[in-house]
């Protein structure tokens, strides 16, 4: 096909019109390839190429790939940008046309590519069957921004006159393509104002609503198309919602509140990478969901008063007044009408106690009313498996120095009485290497002498009892203490301890009659074995000895 050059009134409408069309594209919503398919379909009809191509930069202008096309097949379009995109850093005879062009800012013909026999891209212009091409660079503001490529099935010699002509259209179609991609920009800019409008808008609703961390979840996992976790410091699952991910790449974001992190926001990673309207979202949501967690902090702050008033008010009651505090226990969800085991607890920093405690209890089937209460952290635990339970907590809190005291199970009523004995057993044994958890699950003589919470008495008592014994053991690092314990626990059958113990009978009756003749003591008195019981558990839990 021939190119007209003497430019008739028919062919000068024919390039209006096609001009005007280009126009249209570029004023309407269409996409910018979509507007590059136009350019290179109207070079195609007005200079009668074969097929024709529109190139343009990669984002680190390293290769230009074709962005829009005529007459070549998408497969060869895609074949070719993925695995031979035109690169800009090639020179001498390897150098592509399109690339010379580009680099230059000159066009570029080739009239008979078979005539080249060096000529490196002879294979792709054969597989795509065209003998001569023509790359003219698209300018824009005196820049190159992209080239514009004709090719002939057929030798072709291109004559000034063409060149001319397809110089002119590449002109326009330089403008054209900036203003595409000025419409582009704007209208991604539109969206991405919208989706922020929108982002701020449900992110508020929910806070506003006082939907709570798993409203935030729901919020921006609808929003993202993604799963969103949020999780604690201490790696507890907050909420969760959106479809179930498959991938175990997350975006993690701290929620930061009082100028530490308090949670984190896990969004599942897809193929697609989040957007930066999608990091705001996920931003926006770390903000909303520490308005939350300050929110659930100040209530849990005031149901901790509660408690703390709730649980003092029980520990010092006299009778008369039992019935009206259960009463408000039950009205603030705390069953106190049946029996409890009151389990203290002591440490150096007691509100990151109650707090451990309260995320241990927090999946129990039965509550536990806790409470800072006289430095102590104070459970009522209506639960059985008490000393079990207490045991698992103190495993569970990543704390060092905490003891317990169990007490056995009482009702309301008992709570007072048994309250002065786990404090009695607690200040015996702070700071005296007693065991972690001190079991006050029977009733014995011991915890009476306990309630009377003089501690120094009970350690006078304990020392004026055992003390000569505490010097032997100590001196000649002999177990008296230990073994009078075990023939106590074995129900003074020496025989039965000494298997216990691993010793010979003989050596257990010697060691009971050296600990009598140095107490002034004999087991085989009711009145004496009871002082050397109770002496024991003292010394036990105050570690004495």
């Amino acid at each position: 096909m021939s190119v007209d050059t003497h430019g008739g009134e028919g062919q000068l409408e024919v390039w209006l019109g096609a001009l005007a069309d280009i126009g249209e594209a570029v004023g309407g919503d269409t996409p910018v390839e979509a507007v590059l398919d136009r350019v290179a379909e109207t070079a195609c009809t007005l200079l009668g190429y074969d097929f024709c191509a529109v190139f343009l930069p990669t984002t680190d202008r390293s290769a230009l790939t074709i962005v829009g096309s005529h007459g070549l097949s998408p497969d060869y379009v895609a074949q070719v940008n993925a695995d031979r995109p035109i690169l800009l850093d090639v020179r001498d005879e390897y150098e592509a046309p399109t690339s010379i062009a580009f680099r230059t800012g000159e066009v570029v013909t080739v009239d008979d590519i078979d005539r080249k026999p060096h000529f490196t891209w002879s294979g792709v212009a054969h597989e795509q069957g065209y003998r001569a091409l023509i790359s003219v660079p698209l300018r824009r503001s005196g820049t190159v921004v992209g080239a514009l490529n004709g090719y002939r099935a057929g030798p072709h010699r291109f004559d000034r006159a063409e060149v001319g002509l397809v110089s002119t259209l590449a002109t326009q179609v330089a403008v054209a393509l900036g203003t595409a991609q000025l419409r582009a920009a704007e209208q991604a800019t539109i969206t991405e104002l919208r989706r922020a409008a929108e982002v701020h808008t449900l992110l508020t609703e929910t806070a506003l609503r006082g939907e709570g961390v798993t409203g935030v979840a729901e919020a921006l996992a609808e929003l993202l198309g993604r799963s969103v976790v949020i999780d604690d410091v201490y790696n507890e699952q907050l909420a969760a919602a959106g479809p179930a991910s498959t991938t175990e790449a997350m975006t993690v974001t701290d929620v930061i509140l009082d100028g530490a992190p308090v949670a984190h926001i896990r969004v599942a990673a897809t193929d697609d990478p989040l957007s930066a309207v999608d990091v705001r979202a996920i931003e926006q949501a770390a903000v909303v969901t520490a308005l939350e967690l300050l929110r659930a902090r100040t209530a849990a702050e005031v149901e901790q008063r509660l408690r703390g008033s709730l649980v003092a008010d029980v520990l010092g009651s006299d009778p008369g007044s039992l019935p009206a505090i259960v009463d408000r226990a039950r009205r603030l969800g705390w069953d106190l009408a049946g029996t409890q085991t009151l389990i203290g607890l002591r440490c150096n920093d007691t509100e990151a106690l109650l707090a451990a405690a309260d995320r241990f209890f927090r999946h129990a089937t039965q509550r536990s009313l806790s409470a800072v209460h006289r430095g102590d952290v104070i459970l009522l635990w209506p639960s059985g498996a008490a000393v079990e339970t207490t045991r698992r907590l103190l495993d569970t809190v990543a704390m060092t120095g905490v003891i317990a005291a169990v007490s056995r199970t009482v009702d309301a009523a008992g709570l007072p009485a048994t309250f002065r004995a786990v404090r009695g057993a607690l200040d015996l044994a702070a700071g005296a290497g007693a065991p972690a958890v001190i079991d006050l699950t029977q009733l014995t003589v011991d915890q009476l002498l306990l309630e009377l919470g003089d501690t120094a008495r009970l350690t006078e008592f304990a020392t004026s009892v055992l003390g000569r014994a505490m010097d032997y053991d100590r001196t000649r690092s002999t177990a008296l203490l230990d073994t009078a314990r075990v023939v106590i626990d074995a129900g003074l059958d020496r025989r039965a301890a000494a298997a216990r113990l691993h010793l010979h009978h003989n050596t257990v009756a010697q060691r009971m009659r050296r600990l009598e003749e140095l107490t002034g003591l004999a087991m085989s008195r009711p009145a004496d074995l009871l002082q050397l019981t109770s002496a024991l558990t003292v010394a036990r839990i105050a570690a004495l000895g």
